[in-house]
């Protein structure tokens, strides 16, 4: 035989001894650490956080990707006890971090179900992708409400700006009071409606949940909206045998309660709810979420943004050497104490701070949405025909009357101006001409005009958003065709203003942006 020949097969010979003798060294090893070099052996010890013991069972050629018997890797275990050594030793091993275990749910989901913020908050800095959604449909983000993870949420929610108004009904549908009270923070809307139109306080009313109704009409949920068959959360929760729930709700009909208010009073209201929000709970710069600039605004604190790197020259303005130093200065003495804002001016023919040439404007400081209101009264035109207008009082004792021009609606200041109808054209009947019923109302008592229309909440006053510059504090209010200008000289006009974001066009260019809603609540 070739001297070679037999030279490779002793060589060969040899390391498989060798590797046979290291096999059994670390499996001793192992077993010497309480493990047994199986799959059982595997998983203790990632559920013990035994680093060092998985390596060596890896050294020995055990198979890092198996499953447990639910269907689980290492990196979910790893997750759902919130041990980061394990993750990350994992991670490094080629691991995916959004790899899917049982129920299709992913290390970051297991974090959640476990409630393990801090490795919530880990994971997503790993890249984690929250977005993905489980075998049932669900993201991480509604996992965490559903189960009332009000931490996990919070780290989650930055992540869900689309999202956080279904996340809101579902926390009110399972009376998830403290997730609640995490999302409004984070810009959900007490405004959002189901599909049938149920607000998540009649979700939460109709279900019994009270310490969720107390807090959604506590932060300005409306008692006195209406769902499509004319349902309020009080009728909802007296179906559902709620009393309490009920009577908690009901604060009767009073001439308060029917009262139209001006943009002033919406305004300073909007304004002063924020101030006291804002001294009671400020938030440390330090603990804001990393990617969200704009709610550094939540704590009277500049967001960082571009316009940090260097002074902004305003036309006309003349800058100095120490310009710098003098924002930074100015910056400091914000965040040392609460801030407190001046009356909120009207957005129309405004100046305002660079807004930013394209993209998303919620993701762009300066501009940012505050808060919106929307006050409806405890009053639904039921019919309007031939000059006359059927409505509905909402109360303690409901009932129905019918007025007509120059009339007064009892127990209240207000008096009927006008009852009309008019065509509209509109998608819900197929872009087919509609006969709507209007009723205009004037208080005799502020001045002030609405226009109630047939089978839809009344109003108290006209949607409404609170809009801050964050460059300069200044707090302004938005309706609906208002058009103002940033500092460069730009025109833009609201196009509407919605429960959860500000729609904004750029009038030269046509150019559509939105603020989405930012918190404090609302």
């Amino acid at each position: 035989m070739n001297p070679l020949r037999i030279l490779g097969i002793f060589a060969f010979v040899l390391l498989i001894s060798n590797c046979r003798k290291k096999s059994e060294s670390a499996e001793k090893e192992i077993q010497e650490a309480g493990y047994e070099m199986t799959s059982e052996g595997w998983f203790d010890a990632a559920n013990a956080g035994d680093v060092t013991v998985m390596k060596k069972m890896v050294s020995a050629g055990f198979d890092e990707k198996i499953s447990n018997p639910e269907g689980n890797s290492a990196l979910h275990i790893a997750a759902g006890n919130g041990n980061e050594t394990v993750a990350e030793y994992l991670l490094n091993r080629g691991f995916s971090v959004d790899e899917k275990g049982a129920q299709g749910r992913t290390p970051l989901m297991s974090a959640v179900a476990s409630d393990q913020p801090g490795m919530v908050s880990w994971l997503l800095s790993q890249g984690a992708d929250p977005k993905i959604k489980d075998d049932g449909g669900f993201m991480a983000l509604m996992l965490a409400t559903s189960t009332g993870k009000a931490t996990s949420v919070e780290e989650l929610a930055p992540y869900h700006r689309e999202d956080l108004d279904s996340a809101l009904l579902l926390a009110a549908l399972v009376g998830q009071a403290k997730v609640i009270d995490t999302l409004t923070n984070y810009g959900a809307s007490v405004y959002a409606r189901m599909e049938d139109g149920r607000t998540p306080l009649m979700l939460s009313a109709e279900n019994g949940h009270t310490e969720a109704v107390a807090l959604l009409m506590d932060i300005g949920a409306s008692r006195f909206a209406t769902t499509e068959d004319g349902s309020t959360a009080q009728s909802l929760a007296v179906a559902a045998g709620h009393g309490d729930i009920a009577k908690m709700i009901e604060t009767g009909f009073t001439g308060d309660a029917l009262a139209l208010e001006s943009d002033e009073e919406v305004a300073e209201a909007m304004n002063d709810y924020l101030d006291e929000v804002e001294t009671r709970d400020m938030v440390d710069e330090e603990a804001l979420p990393a990617g969200d600039p704009a709610l550094a605004a939540n704590a009277g604190q500049k967001p960082p943004s571009e316009f940090d790197q260097q002074p902004i020259e305003y036309p006309g303005q003349e800058t100095t050497g120490n310009s710098s130093q003098s924002t930074a200065t100015a910056q400091s003495a914000s965040a040392s104490k609460p801030l407190r804002h001046s009356t909120p001016r009207p957005l129309g023919g405004a100046r305002v701070s660079p807004i930013a040439a394209s993209g998303n404007v919620s993701d762009s400081p300066p501009l940012v949405m505050r808060h919106y209101r929307q006050r409806e009264l405890p009053v639904e035109v039921r019919k309007v025909s031939g000059g006359v207008a059927s409505l509905h009082l909402v109360g303690q004792n409901p009932r129905d009357v019918e007025v007509s021009a120059g009339q007064a609606i009892p127990d209240s200041s207000l008096v009927v101006v006008k009852v009309y109808s008019r065509t509209e054209v509109g998608k819900l009947n197929n872009s087919q001409p509609i006969e709507v019923g209007i009723v205009d109302v004037e208080d005799t008592v502020s001045g002030q005009r609405a226009e109630w229309i047939a089978g839809k909440s009344a109003p108290g006053h006209d949607p409404v958003a609170l809009v801050e510059d964050a460059i300069t504090g200044q707090r302004y209010v938005a309706k609906p065709g208002q058009k103002f200008t940033s500092e460069d000289g730009r025109e833009f006009m609201v196009s509407d203003v919605r429960p959860s974001q500000l729609i904004i066009e750029e009038v030269a260019t046509g150019q559509v942006s939105t603020l989405r809603l930012r918190g404090p609540k609302g």
